[in-house]
């Protein structure tokens, strides 16, 4: 019980200074110019029956009673400035139009105007290890990258912003 309220502490200052620090146009005040070709064939992770079990282990201990969306990681190629990036894209397997990237913490949905962080409404991201798939909690709020993304399409999408997470590099 002690090992909860210290983590319900934690979550509430670091959303305290979230909030705080944060405002709708951080997203678009980073330099890295980010690119994904969506039109590239590719491959995915297979969740195994282990992986499943996880998954909902996870979301027992949790309590959590909403819709889960799980994303495996793809063969797909990220570009960071000058840099290619790999096992930082994943794809929904609930959604196969919605991608995940992890460098940059940014949701893409083939058909939408623009890339979008999913860092609002409660998203919430678990990982084993290995990172060859995510479970996703929460998946209900989104702010645009209104004018520093393309248009999400099966194709070459860019957005800017920071390089949140150091992946695999080639």
């Amino acid at each position: 019980m002690k090992s909860l309220k210290a983590l319900l502490l934690c979550t509430a200052l670091l959303l305290a200074f979230a909030c705080h620090a944060a405002n709708a146009e951080d997203h678009t005040s980073g330099s890295a110019l980010y690119s994904v070709d969506l039109s590239l064939p590719f491959k995915t992770y297979s969740m195994t029956a282990k992986d499943a079990l996880w998954s909902e282990s996870l979301v027992r201990r949790l309590k959590y009673t909403g819709q889960v969306t799980h994303f495996v990681r793809t063969s797909l190629p990220l570009k960071v400035d000058s840099r290619t990036i790999k096992g930082a894209v994943y794809q929904a397997v609930e959604k196969t139009d919605l991608f995940y990237v992890a460098n940059s913490d940014v949701m893409l949905k083939i058909g939408t105007r623009w890339a979008y962080s999913p860092g609002v409404g409660g998203f919430s991201m678990h990982a084993q290890k290995s990172r060859n798939y995510l479970v996703c909690l929460s998946l209900n709020g989104a702010i645009a990258f209104v004018g520093s993304s393309s248009l999400v399409q099966k194709g070459v999408v860019t957005w800017k912003g920071y390089d949140a997470l150091i992946m695999l590099e080639e």
